[in-house]
């Protein structure tokens, strides 16, 4: 018993890499190296779905429209949502590393949105790690995914429901061009996420640490030779990490596809990730800090990547 279902998890993760590469052969183009955030801030106060609701009724007024997605862009290319806390996440759109007029045109609209957004509804938005305090707080968003989500980290007694509600990042991308800079940058951003600049500080760090370690730890095993290999690990622990709706490994679901798995890709939430749009790797570990501090980490990011891709 044991053997067989030890072969068609093998033969799952064979195929899955194997689509995978495949997918990705077609996706990723060559041109321009670029790059992009996520920036997150936490709201000062108790936050609810109706405050979220007045704050989406006024981004239109702002010039951010409303996409199927759910989410708000300007024409500029930055972009609005909401996590399950009531933080506000600002995305960027592609930036070139030599773009530093572009790159601060961003984090003003950034800074003047969410001073608008404070006067209009009231609601105070910080660059901040993490409010204790707020794990019992109600989600603020009714989507299926969060609440399956905020169901899971309640019953497994971790500290999930604060890493949901109460902590905030800076995600940075690096656009993937071809599969031969796969590993390269994937061994850099393991690197930096642990680099002071980039490192979570010790309060996220425990949080996450205690998150849930099916989909939020990814350990290096081993010596990875090749973008294949990379992937059959990436694969590998996704297809361990629970379906959040059955709370049992993605592998040993009785109907699986490989649609499906790309979603469960999805709701990976490792130090480093690869993230299908774009596709980009995607380093998820640097804390939410005032602008003129993420300038500094900003110019650094590009730099190391760079610097790796030309050796």
């Amino acid at each position: 018993m044991f053997e067989s279902h030890h072969k068609a998890l093998l033969d799952l993760e064979k195929e899955y890499t194997k689509k995978l590469f495949e997918y990705l052969s077609r996706a990723l183009v060559p041109g321009p190296l670029t790059y992009g955030f996520e920036y997150e801030f936490l709201p000062v106060g108790k936050m609810t779905p109706a405050k979220i609701e007045k704050l989406e009724a006024a981004l239109p007024g702002l010039g951010f429209k409303r996409h199927t997605d759910g989410s708000f862009k300007a024409l500029t290319g930055l972009h609005i949502t909401f996590e399950p806390g009531g933080q506000v996440e600002y995305g960027s759109p592609p930036l070139f590393g030599s773009d530093e007029e572009g790159f601060a045109n961003l984090l003003d609209h950034i800074a003047v949105t969410n001073q608008v957004l404070e006067g209009l509804c009231g609601v105070k938005y910080r660059a901040l790690d993490y409010c204790p305090g707020r794990a019992l707080v109600p989600l603020c968003l009714k989507g299926g995914r969060y609440r399956d989500m905020h169901s899971l980290f309640t019953d497994n007694g971790g500290r999930g429901r604060e890493m949901m509600k109460g902590t905030a990042s800076i995600h940075l991308h690096v656009r993937i061009r071809s599969l031969s800079e796969m590993m390269p940058l994937f061994l850099l951003l393991q690197e930096l996420s642990k680099d002071p600049d980039f490192a979570m500080s010790d309060s996220r760090r425990e949080i996450w640490d205690e998150t849930e370690s099916s989909r939020c730890q990814l350990p290096v095993i081993g010596k990875l030779e090749n973008e294949k290999m990379l992937l059959a690990h990436l694969v590998r622990y996704a297809l361990g990490a629970l379906d959040l709706s059955r709370r049992i490994p993605f592998a040993e679901l009785k109907e699986q596809s490989f649609a499906d798995f790309l979603i469960h890709f999805t709701t990976i939430f490792t130090d480093v990730r690869l993230n299908l749009k774009g596709p980009t790797f995607e380093l998820r570990t640097m804390d939410s800090i005032p602008a003129k501090d993420f300038i500094k980490r900003w110019r650094r990011f590009i730099v190391e990547v760079e610097k790796t891709l030309s050796n």
